[in-house]
């Protein structure tokens, strides 16, 4: 008996540890609290705060902000009224002026927040040292979400002179109306009364006498979310998420090789359980009707058509670049037929050094006459 007292006591004390240990790196369960007779307005509108609406730029997020902090500044106002502002319209401008946190903040409000600093929390410390440090990087991943892979098709003439394009992108986002409850308001969510607001039920096996097995398995009752909706919100249909079509502004660099991959932060698919991965755009150039691009990315194939007369005599053409300006490939004497032309610096620009170029390639093919006169047979036997 003394045994299994000393036992036991063994046991709780490292369960009370672990779960202290689980706490501690954002395992412990997260209780969902609603409040029934409220409606969210507890939470703070950071946009009104700074009189501005969600498609304010960020130049106007800063300027407004510059112009009432001026005004509510504690050295220009004094007073508990004003000194409360400074701080709602600092906040406002930390939230907003951060993307990673104006795009939680657009998500889910106040939660998206907290999730945002849970990941930056967790995610810390690549060598595992200790189980703490796995710990973190296991829960960061299961905070974030997955990346999403595309390609992106870009004309020749785009590549090589660079610039900046809006693409048009279709993705799952979390729906703004509701914030990903799914519900049609706040308060139109109730705990679930079968795991507590978890998300989670448990059940505890015997195997043995003294020895227990825990078995956790999602709450079908509640599908996980730790919540029931009274009412679903009208927008998504109780989905917390749509499909919807997002523009993004694409900078692309002169000379860009192809499969170069683009990094847009947290443009992948978004879902109100986790932060949104990274859309990665491959970069890949559309066929052009005169030029192509060779396999080393700087040098460019083109193919011309000359006369017979041109071929024998020589010949200078002008061709119009990707650019549209214009440059001459000259040959002066005889062109065999498919023999290629060198033209230097006529290719695309070297990525990150715009200032060097590769080289054209000209293959010169000439046509045949359909048929000729006597005197024209005449005078090309007399002289070849």
């Amino acid at each position: 008996m003394r045994g299994l007292a000393a036992a036991h006591t063994s046991n709780t004390k490292l369960v009370s540890f672990l779960f202290v240990s689980f706490a501690c790196l954002g395992f412990a369960p997260v209780v969902h609290s609603h409040d029934d007779s409220g409606d969210g307005a507890d939470e703070i509108d950071y946009y009104a705060v700074l009189g501005l609406t969600p498609e304010a730029t960020d130049r106007e997020v800063r300027q407004r902000f510059r112009e009432l902090s001026r005004k509510y500044h504690p050295d220009v106002s004094s007073g508990g009224d004003a000194r409360e502002m400074f701080s709602r319209i600092t906040r406002a401008n930390e939230v907003l002026s951060d993307k990673k946190k104006r795009r939680m903040y657009d998500m889910r409000g106040e939660e998206g927040l907290r999730q945002l600093k849970r990941l930056e929390a967790e995610s810390g410390g690549e060598q595992f040292g200790s189980i703490s440090q796995l710990f973190r990087h296991h829960a960061a991943r299961r905070l974030r979400g997955k990346n999403t892979e595309a390609t992106l098709h870009l004309p020749l003439d785009v590549v090589y002179t660079g610039g900046r394009r809006t693409v048009t992108i279709n993705k799952q986002k979390v729906c703004t109306k509701c914030r990903g409850t799914g519900a049609k308001r706040p308060s139109g969510l109730k705990t679930c009364e079968h795991c507590g607001g978890h998300g989670i039920l448990r059940q505890r096996l015997q195997l043995a006498p003294g020895m227990f097995q825990e078995i956790r398995q999602t709450c079908p009752y509640c599908g996980g979310r730790g919540s029931i909706m009274k009412e679903r919100c009208g927008v998504c249909g109780g989905n917390g998420v749509h499909r919807a079509d997002v523009e993004l502004t694409v900078d692309i660099d002169a000379g860009m090789p192809e499969g170069h991959v683009l990094s847009f932060e947290m443009e992948a698919d978004e879902s109100p359980d986790t932060i949104p991965g990274d859309l990665l755009l491959s970069v890949q150039t559309k066929k052009h009707p005169r030029f192509s691009r060779r396999a080393n990315d700087v040098d460019l194939d083109m193919t011309l058509v000359v006369t017979l007369k041109e071929a024998l005599l020589g010949f200078q053409r002008r061709v119009e670049h990707l650019d549209g300006s214009e440059f001459f490939v000259n040959e002066t004497g005889i062109t065999q037929y498919g023999s290629v032309l060198k033209v230097p610096g006529k290719g695309m620009p070297r990525h990150n050094v715009p200032s060097e170029f590769g080289d054209l390639y000209v293959k010169v093919l000439f046509e045949m006459p359909d048929m000729l006169t006597k005197e024209q047979r005449e005078e090309l036997a007399e002289h070849l």
